[in-house]
């Protein structure tokens, strides 16, 4: 699922944090941070394209197939936050690099996996590994940089990653062409032996903070919370109907999300999220807006690939290349639409980009059979990717901005943990489509994608709880 929409928003976890003393901008931290980085937006997109490889060979049902996309989107949307209390604690330099270990373990428990357990554990390990590289990856980097060159920084570190998760499905599509889905993971483990050797080198070490407070409680109650809900939601969708196991997975899930609500106001400022962020009308309707938006977007990012293999039977290779031009345009539009939000203020860039990614799902529904590439799957993305770059950038700011500049780091968390769990319930929701073939599928992706307009609609919404006014632009801190 993680792709340029996502590089561009997690970067403002480096923008908000400040310079540590004494440090000097450094192209080494700057290269060591980028390498790390791009392997948290390699492994979506690859898993994407060869989700339907996978099913066959391993014989997979729906279900398993959700939770080869979820199992690695659950510990992401749960312990993003959490990692960068441990990264404050322990030195971000020794947990990024431990968690680009935990990466190539999880790569490697894939590319031998026998059976579905041991794939689910090394996706969990890859998801796990990605929650703890972003955000010290991006304070290593944050804090490297002074605020007058930090922007740039953060551009380079977007780009690379967005190039990174750009080529990565095209090459696993060629691969699956000609080989197997096992060879897609392996062919991380020289990058991740590279991002550990780059790391140790050339990060300087820092300062470990022995007084950081980690929230334990609330990663253990947002990861059962967010599991349950998301185990729950998967059996249904696969026809099991209202049985014990749902029952007893969504209480659990509700269960631990309001024990979660419960210890995070307990805790205060001190919590994972802190309630009085929530205190903002902007900040609960960005998040809001994130959940809608992403969990539609990823709907198409998941699907469309699928169907063009499964039920359009179009070589993997273009399935693999098919979002090629999502990169490239969220990468080169969404720095200029900073122009839009200065000029219409903070809602109305907003507003209008979900509506165009509404418009691209409502496009899908023409798909069928016999589709072609340029003539059926182009125009949608096209659209998609308009409406996600004109969307991307006043989100970020909006979200760096909407409180005090010593807090924009958790907002910006926050956002990116939400958009995060919009994709897990999203995907929770597919096995509807994932155990169809032939005219059922496609029977099955219309519904699916005509949900996602409706996402997109309602998120459009949602930007009526944003607090109106004019854009402001978020200045670095140093």
């Amino acid at each position: 699922m993680s792709s340029a929409s996502l590089i561009l928003t997690d970067g403002g976890l480096a923008l908000s944090e400040s310079k540590a003393v004494g440090a000097r901008g450094s192209t080494k931290v700057l290269a060591a941070s980028s390498l790390g980085g791009c392997l948290v937006f390699v492994s979506s997109p690859v898993v994407t394209v060869a989700l339907a490889t996978i099913g066959r060979d391993m014989r997979l049902s729906p279900f398993e197939l959700q939770w080869v996309m979820n199992a690695e989107l659950l510990p992401l949307a749960a312990l993003t936050l959490v990692a960068g209390a441990l990264g404050d604690r322990f030195g971000q330099k020794r947990i990024f690099l431990g968690g680009i270990a935990l990466y190539g373990l999880g790569a490697a428990v894939i590319g031998f996996a026998p059976s579905f357990a041991p794939l689910i554990v090394g996706r969990f390990l890859q998801g796990l590994g990605e929650a703890v590289i972003l955000p010290n990856g991006l304070s290593v980097l944050g804090r490297a940089f002074p605020a007058d060159k930090k922007a740039r920084a953060v551009g380079i570190w977007s780009a690379a990653a967005a190039v990174a998760s750009g080529v990565a499905p095209a090459i696993a599509g060629a691969i699956l062409d000609h080989g197997s889905w096992r060879t897609t993971f392996l062919m991380l483990l020289p990058v991740v032996a590279s991002a550990l050797a780059v790391g140790a080198m050339w990060i300087p070490k820092d300062s470990p903070t022995s007084h950081a407070r980690i929230d334990v409680g609330g990663a253990v109650l947002s990861t059962v919370g967010l599991g349950g809900l998301g185990a729950g939601l998967t059996s249904l969708t696969n026809g099991s109907g209202l049985n014990l196991w749902v029952l007893v997975t969504v209480i659990v899930g509700l269960g631990g999300l309001a024990g979660l609500i419960v210890t995070q106001r307990r805790l205060g400022d001190n919590a994972m999220l802190p309630p009085s962020l929530f205190a903002s009308r902007s900040v609960v309707g960005a998040n809001l807006f994130t959940a809608l938006l992403y969990g539609a977007f990823t709907v198409m990012l998941t699907l469309i690939p699928f169907v063009m293999i499964q039920g359009a039977h179009l070589p993997t290779l273009v399935a693999g290349l098919a979002f090629i031009p999502l990169q490239v345009l969220i990468t080169v539009v969404s720095p200029l639409a900073g122009m839009l939000c200065r000029r219409f203020g903070r809602r109305l860039p907003l507003f209008v980009g979900g509506a165009v990614v509404a418009l691209g799902c409502a496009m899908t529904l023409s798909v069928g059979s016999n589709a072609t590439y340029w003539a059926d799957i182009f125009p949608p993305i096209l659209l998609l990717s308009l409406g996600m770059s004109v969307v991307i950038a006043p989100l970020t700011t909006l979200v760096l901005t909407s409180v005090e500049s010593d807090r924009a780091g958790t907002a910006s968390g926050v956002n990116s943990a939400v958009s995060r769990a919009g994709s897990l319930f999203a995907i929770a929701l597919l096995g509807g489509v994932l155990q169809q073939g032939g005219p059922q599928l496609f029977s099955g992706f219309h519904m699916a994608m005509a949900m996602a307009a409706v996402a997109c609609v309602l998120a459009t919404l949602a930007v009526f709880i944003i607090e109106p006014g004019p854009h402001v632009d978020f200045i670095p801190r140093d």
